[in-house]
């Protein structure tokens, strides 16, 4: 469901497997479980919705909580990849607009 490995010291990048088009509640579960691993304060975690269409209302749920999770531990999480159909559901997510190349930021280094 997910690779996730580390590109430098705090940073890491996690890739979806599978080719998967649409995440369900069960699809974001599998990926918030595997991300709390590496969800440690002061670090950067990118995740690529390469492919990634449609986000379900219980995959979005899961992902809030996933966001929520990395604002208690200070961690910065960002989607990258993010197909027009799909961006302005993370956009939601974060409470942000799409910013240019299709990144989103979930949190701010510093509040």
């Amino acid at each position: 469901m997910l690779t996730i490995r580390k590109t430098g010291e705090g940073y890491y990048l996690a890739s979806l497997t599978g080719g998967k088009e649409e995440l369900g509640r069960n699809d974001c579960h599998l990926m918030k479980k595997d991300l709390m691993a590496v969800l440690k304060p002061h670090r950067e975690i990118t995740i690529s919705m390469k492919g990634v269409k449609s986000i379900t209302g219980g995959g979005f749920h899961i992902l809030e909580e996933l966001k929520n999770a990395s604002d208690i531990r200070k961690c910065k999480i960002r989607f990258i990849n993010a197909e027009p159909s799909v961006a302005p559901v993370l956009a939601e997510l974060t409470q942000k607009k799409a910013q240019q190349h299709n990144t989103l930021e979930i949190d701010e280094l510093f509040q």
